[in-house]
């Protein structure tokens, strides 16, 4: 044995050790079972099995199944989500958290995994998961180990959750079989919306189990990389919906190794839903999940082909034996789909050798592309949404089939099903009782009844029972004869027959298929009757089992002789009872209370309970539409009808046995569970009688309650004031009754209704507080009031996930009930059955007699007060909404009073003064609106008519609910108020920490910018990281956050108050802090005097100075906490020495007292006073640890952000700046340059202007007379010869040397270049400042702002800006635009000072660039230069200035051998001008004229824009000028145009110097 348990360990640590960790727990109730396998060859497999079994502590379940009544003992226990201590308890977990639809029902988290075992975990799985199981698993072990009845309850739930459901469970022994469940879907209700056609969408509602719809199926061969659960979930999502339909590898669990659900098959539905993006299809389908290789689980896989019209199946290898599988599978399967999962390979022949094996594969099994999909090149969503696509093709044409089917095909298959011979006995009896209606509950039954509550009203008033006995005497024995002549029908002798069964296994299956066929007839009713407005009939079991109790009722009225089986019913009824069938108490529809069966089937109840057994009663009051059932289920596990859109009318009762644990706290053994379905249903209600009816229903089972919960439905509508009336009166007639139940109220809906019937509570139980009425309504929402209890039953769509809001509104109100009974055990007595019996007939006597102050049909007191208290809660309502305003605006009056405080002198601000301002100011708003509200009130009295004197009973409860609403909602101010300061307070310290974090970070980035600026380096992401991290770590410390020890205050103070016991000489104290909640004000007893001061003539006046002593002392302590406390400083052990100091030496003074105090008296005093200080200690502890969590949270919360922040705000800015650098470098900086140097040679030329040249220069002409001046006055033939050949060349040489003369004297051009310089600096700015104004946005597009920039400075400057320069990426930003700017003015003041330093360092150099005098020729020449076209004869240049002119003309025409040009006929140079040409018959030829001659005088047909003025007959005429220069140098001329010289006129001859300079001078009229 030693050796097998060793191997085993050995071979399962590595694979299972989950399991075998747990196994060590159990070893010995373990030990037997492996020495019994020790003989028989057992599988690692089968053994891991049951060791998981036994962790879960569900291995006898195996032998004894849990059945549905255990689940009372599971679910009752169950009072808030606790997390479960080991794996034993994950089963009970499992149920309990099912039944309250809790999402996380699967979980398989508990505590001893993670803090016990530490497990080894898969590597793909989170560490600090504590699940100690796989949760299907843990699904399966409960259906493994739980009855079909638990398990059609467990699948209900389950589907109501959208979980999936078991179909197949596979074998836990190696010697069985799996079994396919089918009778667990008996009782699954589905609903869906038909949506073929948008105009014909209709609702439809169906058995699950019998409904026809396409049957899906995936399983997996092979190993796959993809998750194939989380694929299916996807496909029923859809992308607008998350599903956890399949647990997966997400799951938390998932990852664990799967034990005993390897071959589970399990199902779930997607049915449409009027939301298309909810619903994955367009129809409704039921999908199949194999869990497992499906190369291991053939007959699983043979099942779903068969019944399946499309199996998916996810591949994760195309081998020989995959193949072999799929065509076997292709044979018997309708459509298949295939999923290739191969993991594709690095090498290329291994990933052509995949492809190649799934091109034969499609071959092979005929499969087209559209049914294989690739799952490796996608994503799961991508493969989801593939799948679902190809799905939504083949849906249309897919045959429809239903789970009975697939029952019957696994039969076929020779697997077993569930539905065992019992269960079809039983089926065949049930279809025998439906062949018959139910003849005594009939009209005769009504009448019958309704004459004898007639009789019993007016049993005070003779005389008119006289003439009613007389009037009715012979109907109601006609009435009494007919019922007693009915003969009990063949279905109700089978029915009595089938529950008088000794076989209570069979019996449980006759009652659950009762149920489900009768289900099924309502749903077929429905469906055929929908769209009428038309009452459907409906007969579910209750029906039969009245009618069993009417069979035994009817004994009773007459004589009787067939006595078949009569004695028994009780029993079997008492049975039923105890195995959790619910008794018809109150039959609602004939309104009348079946006494003698009721009685006599408690009765043998009673006989088969223990002696002396106790019971307390809790009441529903459930009206139309509200689900009491499933609440009362969820609560405590009992199995009530479901009024699933039934009308089920009447009174039901279960006995549940409770718990240790709650007997103890309720005082007593058994809870009776009344339910109460159908009150005020909307069909009937128009009736007066069904209104009496129901307030006689009402009345009859809240009489009978300890505690009655008033369930308000969640659609009520218009009978929402109905079902209040109806309660409203229900407690009116019960409010003095004996047992005085206490009233909780439950909303499905609306919370106001729920709100306004608490209100009417209160003032009703306010009325006779003084007289210890048991009845109480807590007025603040979480006392009586529940809101939120909606469950996924109001939804019987399949696709609906669960919510955890109801599973914990549920677990609350649980507690509440439960404390309203613990209430009860102290306050009242609990009762026996018998008792219950006697108080039962009374209060049937009593609403049957209808002996109550109000009527059953009146109304008139509940309209009133249900008018006012609507008034009242309204009023409340607004006063929550005046002052939850009020809060919010806090902050801003917080900082107001702090502002106002500084600026009267107060820069310390009190926070005790600001809380005591704002608390008064809190309560003058509430006092204000309260008195507006009791004013109201009063008006609304008046204005409703409503009777004053009625209300005058409940003036004073009105006004003490006012005055509570207004304590309650002052009181609730006052934490509000309190956590406002501290969250400002603390806001405050995150705003200075935020803003020296940023502070700190701005310096550092400048710095590092600045840096990076100057070396013109890269610093990378880690190097900022850095310098953040450094930055970072110094901010706290630099903030002066206080270090906070973690230190536990009640145990220190307990061992400081040891210590001073002891010291002296109180040793061996048991001592024990008081919590808050437990602390009272200190009152001194006798018990704390010396025996001989406990006289009675002295002992109340000692007590008086002891107390009055006390009282003094303990306000000292409080006043020493609270100046500690105003430090804000951590626990320190040295304040509690000083505090027992104080009381040491308050002893001291009390002792100087008459009498004398026991040692007690010290020790009691002392744990008060220091209980009470360690709740301020700890709770300031806190509020610092909060503060300082707090900060750190921030501080670990941000630093990834600012992080992020400054990573980013250093590239955007380094960015900027480069942009910034660049536009000013490279392009104003050669702008400015140019801007400076190019005006620097205008203001030079206008200096040459303005200097002694000024008339050389100041026009053409005179540039032109100083010119000829000057060669006169040279007079070298040179120059005349350089003139004549180039005038342009000879201009351009006298402007240089010019210029250079000017140049070369006492000019400067510093002063002008600094000038300029500064001029176009101003410039620039104006522009950035300009361009920055024009924009009122935070950011700014960088390329946009530079070409504003561009815009304004081209304007006033007229400068030259390239037009691409700002194309690019680099100007393509978005920035901050205040730092932008901040850069670019940075940026351009540098460039100034660049500038400037340039200058003044190039100081001694030559101060003009070298092409300075080359562009001031230039803008000289243009200046002077004036036209440039040339007489076309003796190539005179034009004297008239500009080139406006449209007419040439020159001043002096001069010889045309001075160019070369000579004689006809003669080689001698021609000494005519053209002046004298024009004015005789010459004529000439040139290329103008196209070869022809023309006459002198007619040039201008040839040259029409030039006039030449005829030759001056004066001697001093113009053209004096050159004959004197053609007479000088004729033989010069001739020599170099190689010509004979000229025939000159002798007076040419004759001219001086003089004469030629006095001719040009008047010829250009110049006068100096």
């Amino acid at each position: 044995y030693n050796e097998t348990l060793n191997y085993t360990i050995q071979r399962k640590t590595i694979t299972l050790s989950p399991f075998f960790m747990c196994t060590l727990q159990f070893l010995q109730c373990y030990s037997f079972n492996v020495i019994q396998y020790a003989s028989v060859p057992v599988s690692e497999t089968d053994r891991d099995k049951h060791i998981l079994l036994q962790m879960l502590d569900l291995h006898r379940q195996k032998v004894s199944p849990i059945d549905l009544t255990s689940m009372l003992y599971i679910s009752c226990p169950w009072l808030e989500d606790k997390f479960p201590a080991n794996p034993t308890e994950l089963s009970n977990a499992f149920l309990s958290r099912l039944w309250l639809y809790h999402p996380q029902s699967r979980s398989s988290c508990c505590d001893v995994v993670a803090a016990a075992y530490g497990v080894a975990r898969p590597p793909d799985m989170d560490e600090s998961s504590q699940s100690a199981i796989n949760p299907l698993d843990l699904v399966a072990a409960v259906y493994m180990t739980t009855n079909s009845f638990l398990q059609q309850e467990i699948t209900y739930r389950m589907v109501r959750c959208d979980f999936a459901v078991p179909l197949f469970l596979p074998p836990v022994y190696p010697d069985k079989n799996g079994t396919v469940l089918l009778w667990p879907f008996r009782g699954v209700l589905g609903k869906w919306t038909t949506c073929s056609l948008e105009e014909s969408r209709s609702c439809i509602m169906k058995n699950m189990a019998n409904s026809r719809m396409p049957f899906l199926s995936a399983v997996r061969l092979g190993q796959c990389s993809v998750s194939k659960s989380r694929v299916l979930n996807s496909v029923f999502g859809g992308s607008h919906k998350h599903n956890d339909c399949f647990i997966n590898r997400d799951t938390d669990g998932g990852q664990l190794p799967r034990v005993l659900s390897d071959g589970l098959v399990e199902v779930s539905w997607n049915l449409p839903s009027a939301d298309h993006h909810s619903s994955g299809f367009s129809r409704p389908i039921l999908m199949a999940n194999l869990r497992g290789d499906a190369t291991d689980f053939d007959k699983q896989v043979s099942l779903l082909c068969y019944a399946s019209a499309v199996v998916i199946v996810f591949c994760g290898n195309f081998g020989m034996k995959e193949r072999k599988l799929l065509a076997s599978w292709r044979d018997n399967a309708s459509h298949l789909i295939l999923i290739n999962c191969s993991e594709t390979m690095e090498e290329d022949s291994e990933e052509n050798r995949n492809e190649k094996m799934k091109q034969i594969t499609m071959k092979d099994l005929e499969l087209s592309e559209q049914f294989v999909i690739d799952a490796y090149d996608a994503d799961e969503d991508t493969l989801a949404k593939k799948l679902r696509d190809t799905l939504n093709i083949l849906l249309p044409h897919l045959p429809a089939t239903n789970i009975v089917a697939t029952a019957g095909i696994a039969s076929d298959l020779n697997m077993n099903v569930d539905e065992d011979k019992i269960c079809r006995m039983a089926f065949s009896e049930v279809e025998e009782v439906l062949n018959e209606q139910l003849p005594l509950q009939g009209p005769i039954w009504k009448r019958l009844c309704h004459l004898e509550k007639e009789e019993g009203r007016l049993k005070d008033n003779p005389n008119e029972r006289l003439q009613l006995n007389q009037e009715q005497t012979g109907g109601k024995e006609r009435l009494v004869e007919e019922l007693m002549s009915y003969k009990l029908t063949a279905a109700m002798k089978t029915f009595i027959e089938s529950l008088c069964s000794y076989d209570t296994t069979k019996r449980a299956f006759f009652l659950s298929w009762m149920k489900v066929k009768l289900q099924v007839m309502q749903l077929d009713k429905l469906s055929d009757t929908e769209g009428e407005q038309q009452q459907v009939s409906y007969i579910g079991i209750e029906h039969f089992l009245r009618e069993m109790g009417l069979v035994y009722e009817r004994y009773f009225r007459g004589p009787n002789y067939d006595l078949y089986e009569m004695f028994r019913l009780p029993y079997v009824a008492a049975e039923l009872l105890l195995f959790g069938v619910p008794l018809e108490l109150f039959d609602g529809d004939t309104s009348v209370f079946p006494l003698n069966w009721v009685y006599s089937v408690l009765y043998e109840v009673y006989r088969q309970l223990p002696q002396y057994s106790r019971m307390r009663v809790l009441t529903t009051l459930g009206f139309y539409n509200s689900k009491n059932a499933e609440a009362l289920s969820a609560l405590f596990g009992v199995n009530f009808a479901k009024s699933c859109q039934s009308h089920i009318k009447g009174a039901y009762m279960l006995l549940l046995s409770l718990p240790d644990n709650i007997r103890k706290e309720m005082d007593c053994e058994f809870l009776m569970l009344i339910v109460t379905e159908g009150l005020n249903h909307p069909q009937v209600t128009q009736q007066e009688e069904s209104l009496v009816h129901d307030n006689e229903l009402a009345t009859f089972v809240t009489g009978l309650s300890d505690v009655t919960l008033v369930n308000l439905p969640q659609n009520a509508l218009a009978g929402t004031r109905q079902n209040l009336q109806i309660a409203v009166n229900a407690f009116l007639r019960t409010k003095d009754s004996e047992r005085r139940p206490t009233f909780q109220v439950v909303s499905e809906g609306p919370i106001k209704d729920a709100k306004i019937m608490g209100c009417i509570v209160e003032i009703l139980s306010q009325e006779k507080c003084a007289g210890k009425v048991g009845i109480e309504l807590h007025h603040d929402k979480v006392g009586g009031i529940h809101e939120n209890l909606v469950g996924p039953w109001t939804n019987l769509s399949l696709c609906k996930e669960s919510n955890r809001i109801y599973s914990d509104t549920a677990l609350e109100l649980k507690q509440r009930l439960l404390a309203a009974f613990h209430e009860k055990a102290i306050t009242g007595q609990p009762t026996c059955l018998g008792a219950f019996m006697e108080h039962m007939c009374n209060v049937w006597e009593s609403v049957k007699n209808q002996n109550f102050e109000v009527g059953f049909g009146d109304r008139h007191v509940a309209d009133a007060l249900i008018s006012l208290c609507t008034k009242l809660v309204e009023d409340e309502q607004e006063l929550t909404d005046l002052m939850d305003h009020w809060v919010q605006d806090l902050d801003t009056q917080i900082t107001e009073l702090k502002e106002s405080a500084s600026q009267n002198g107060n820069y310390k601000e009190d926070t005790d003064d600001i809380l005591k301002i704002l608390k008064k100011e809190a309560a003058m708003q509430i006092n204000s609106k309260s008195e507006k509200i009791k004013s109201s009130l009063w008006e609304y009295l008046r204005q409703e008519n409503i009777n004053l004197g009625l209300m005058e009973t409940y003036k004073a409860n009105l006004l003490r609910r006012v005055h509570s609403t207004e304590q309650q909602v002052t009181l609730g101010m006052n934490p509000k108020i309190e956590s406002a300061i501290v969250r400002h307070n603390l806001s405050t310290k995150m705003q200075a920490l935020l803003t020296a974090l940023e502070a700190a970070l701005e310096v550092k980035l400048r710095s590092l910018l600045e840096s990076c600026k100057n070396s013109d380096t890269i610093i990378e992401d880690i190097q900022l990281e850095k310098e953040f991290t450094t930055v970072w770590n110094d901010i706290p410390s630099n903030l002066d956050l206080p270090s906070l020890e973690t230190c536990e205050i009640h145990a220190s103070m307990v061992e400081q108050l040891k210590e001073n016991l002891n010291s002296r000489g109180l040793k061996k104290q048991k001592i024990k802090l008081e919590t808050a909640n437990h602390l009272r004000s200190f009152k001194v007893k006798n018990r704390h005097f010396a025996l001989g001061n406990k006289m009675k003539r002295t002992l109340k006046h000692n007590k008086e100075i002891a107390q009055r002593f006390t009282n003094n002392l303990i306000e000292d302590c409080d006043r020493r906490v609270l100046e500690t406390l105003r430090h804000k400083e951590g626990y320190s052990d040295s304040y509690m020495r000083e505090l027992l100091a104080i009381v040491d030496q308050g002893l001291v003074v009390l002792k100087m007292e008459p009498f004398v105090m026991k040692h007690k008296f010290e020790v009691d005093l002392k744990v008060y006073i220091c209980s009470k200080a360690a709740e301020s200690f700890q709770q300031m502890y806190n509020m610092l640890k909060h503060e300082m969590e707090t900060k750190e949270e921030f501080l670990n919360e941000t630093k990834e952000r600012h992080l992020l922040n400054f990573i980013y705000n250093f590239r955007k800015r380094d960015r900027c700046r480069k942009s910034a650098w660049t536009f000013t470098n490279l392009c104003l900086k050669p702008i400015a340059i140019d801007f400076i140097y190019k005006s620097l040679e205008r203001q030079i030329l206008d200096d040459m202007l303005a200097s002694d040249h000024m008339q050389v220069y100041a026009s053409p002409k005179n540039f032109h007379y100083h010119l000829l001046r000057t060669l006169l006055l040279e007079d070298r033939f040179e120059n005349y010869l350089e003139y004549l050949q180039s005038t342009e060349n000879v201009c351009r040489k006298r402007i240089e040397n010019i210029i250079m003369e000017h140049l070369s004297g006492s000019f400067t051009i510093e002063d002008r270049r600094e000038q300029r310089m500064l001029q176009i600096s101003q410039q620039m700015e104006r522009s950035i400042t300009l361009a920055y104004e024009d924009s009122s946005e935070v950011l700014c597009n960088v390329r946009l702002l530079l070409e504003r920039v561009c815009a304004t400075l081209k304007t006033p400057s007229d400068v030259i800006l390239p037009e691409d320069f700002l194309v690019g990426p680099l100007f393509d930003i978005t920035t901050h635009q205040e730092h932008f700017i901040t850069q670019l003015k940075e940026s351009m003041a540098e460039l100034s000072l660049s500038l400037a330093r340039e200058f003044s360092e190039n100081v001694d150099v030559i101060e003009v660039p070298d092409d300075l005098s080359y562009r001031l020729q230039d803008l000289l020449f243009d200046h002077v230069k004036g036209c440039d076209k040339k007489c076309p004869f003796c190539k005179t240049p034009c004297d008239l200035g500009g080139k406006e002119h449209a007419v040439h003309e020159a001043l002096m025409h001069r010889p045309k051998g001075v160019v070369s040009y000579t004689n006809a006929g003669s080689a001698s140079l021609s000494h005519i001008t053209c002046s004298a040409d024009i004015a005789g018959e010459n004529q000439f030829q040139n290329r103008d004229t196209g070869g022809q001659t023309i006459f002198y005088k007619d040039y201008q047909s040839i040259y029409p824009n030039w006039n030449i003025s005829h030759e001056s007959p004066e001697k001093n005429g113009p053209g004096t000028y050159w004959k004197y220069v053609f007479n000088r140098y004729n033989k010069r001329f001739a020599q170099v145009y190689q010509c004979e010289p000229a025939s000159v006129p002798e007076d040419w001859k004759q001219i001086t110097q003089e004469e030629a300079l006095r001719s040009l001078k008047e010829t250009f009229y110049i006068t100096e």
